[in-house]
């Protein structure tokens, strides 16, 4: 019988990990939301927690504005709005992200142009940036993926040269710092999620928005709330100024995502600890590449991306297929593995069919120009997505409510990592195909 748990043999971690369960609730949680209902003020016009958390948020990222919305999408997508994004402006998203960095584009009439990440950082490359500009272009949204800050200043260096606005997608790295400055406060504008699977989450869904700029800030809240003008104190004119939405985030949400809020440096502090931790572990192993972290930065592990090089280790298997009998083998060892985003934004559906909201806008609405979407030409996006994997669903939840999961991890990569014939064996065995490259399904 094998050693190796995908083969037969028994599993290093029996009871698997349990990251079932987030964001850890204390009581200091729950009895802001009971206060709050006992309060009565339930409505956005009586309310008092949503500029609360606003105030508070600007605060801590270090701008002048924060505005509270009922999810991240609808934050970025009022960062799009307010930018001054319309039909058929073009804007520059990375092809390695969650869809609705480019649906937000989309939803003002915009059209995402994608451009290739870094390989090891895994965020937007600023050297791809050039190669992807028109005249059309507006703006660029920059993701800190995973929890690590994009390389702004190049960034920041291309936008001012060619007048364009720059969006930060904040959506995954709440708190970390890039130069010295959290993110959310080194672009014109930024969009945070603070849904209950992020590091900094409240009770079901939730975004903020944040800028130094009043003009980006009130255009914002315009798409928030239906188009309109809200005046000091809450009074309205009913009288809309712009297409807007019902984006408005809730009381209850927002008193649980304060209280949360007082312990977020703290869960920042214990999440690097663990991920330190079981970086020094993996690095201890040939082909097997942590997470890098530039000294410019912090990084904050909303996910943790492991590099997979079968020729380091010491495997006669293609990248593919040694990422994936990786995979299943550390399944089968009772930890949690997954895989974030399984083909380049524009190899998904909605941008190779181009359907859009009908009759194919905004692409053939007439201000558009012509773009193609082809997932070779983002070679080193294809190459993060084949050669490497998440350890741990979400680092936060698992080390913050055990903190020996992480030797868990680590102690179940080495068992893997220790059987390299074992993984050959068991790879040759799979039917691999790339995974931008599988039929999709309906499940």
């Amino acid at each position: 019988m094998s050693a190796l748990a995908v083969l037969g043999g028994e599993p290093a971690v029996a009871e698997g990990v349990d990251e079932s369960r987030w964001p850890v609730v204390e009581e200091d949680d729950i009895e802001a939301v009971v206060r709050t209902l006992r309060s009565g003020k339930l409505s956005w016009a009586n309310e008092d927690q949503v500029p609360a958390l606003q105030q508070e948020w600007a605060g801590y990222v270090g701008t002048e504005h924060a505005v509270a919305f009922n999810s991240g999408t609808a934050a970025l997508h009022a960062a799009v709005a307010a930018v001054g994004v319309g039909p058929g402006d073009e804007v520059l998203v990375p092809a390695l992200t969650f869809l609705a960095s480019a649906t937000s584009v989309l939803h003002h009439q915009g059209v995402p142009v994608f451009v290739d990440v870094d390989p090891v950082t895994y965020t937007i490359d600023p050297a791809d940036l050039e190669r992807r500009l028109t005249p059309r272009t507006k703006a660029i949204v920059v993701v800190h993926l995973h929890g690590m800050p994009a390389d702004m200043d190049p960034v920041l260096a291309f936008a001012r040269k060619h007048g364009l606005s720059v969006i930060e997608d904040v959506a995954q790295a709440q708190g970390a710092y890039y130069r010295g400055r959290r993110t959310g406060s080194l672009g014109d504008i930024a969009a945070f999620s603070i849904m209950a699977g992020k590091n900094f989450a409240t009770a079901g869904e939730g975004g903020l928005l944040t800028t130094d700029s009043t003009p980006l800030r009130n255009r914002a809240d315009e798409v928030k709330m239906f188009g309109e003008r809200i005046k000091p104190g809450g009074k309205r004119d009913y009288n809309a100024h712009t297409i807007g939405f019902n984006y408005r985030l809730g009381p209850l949400e927002a008193a649980f995502a304060r209280s949360q809020l007082t312990r977020l440096d703290t869960y920042i502090e214990e999440v690097q600890e663990g991920a330190g931790r079981l970086a020094a572990r993996l690095a201890e192993l040939p082909g097997v590449r942590p997470p890098v972290v530039p000294g410019d930065r912090t990084h904050v592990y909303h996910h943790f991306r492991v590099a997979l090089d079968p020729a380091e280790a010491g495997v006669d298997l293609p990248k593919g297929v040694f990422r994936q009998a990786v995979m299943d083998a550390l399944t089968a060892e009772g930890v949690p593995v997954s895989t974030y985003q399984t083909r380049p934004l524009p190899a998904q559906k909605l941008f190779q069919d181009k359907v859009g909201y009908g009759r194919g806008c905004p692409w053939t609405c007439g201000f558009a120009g012509p773009v193609e979407y082809r997932a070779e030409d983002y070679p080193q996006t294809l190459e993060v997505i084949r050669s490497t994997l998440l350890l741990g669903k979400r680092l936060a939840m698992a080390s913050l409510r055990d903190k020996s999961s992480v030797e868990k991890y680590a102690d179940a990569f080495h068992k893997v990592m220790s059987h390299p014939d074992e993984l050959v064996r068991y790879g040759r065995s799979l039917d691999y195909a790339e995974p931008w490259e599988e039929t999709s399904k309906l499940w």
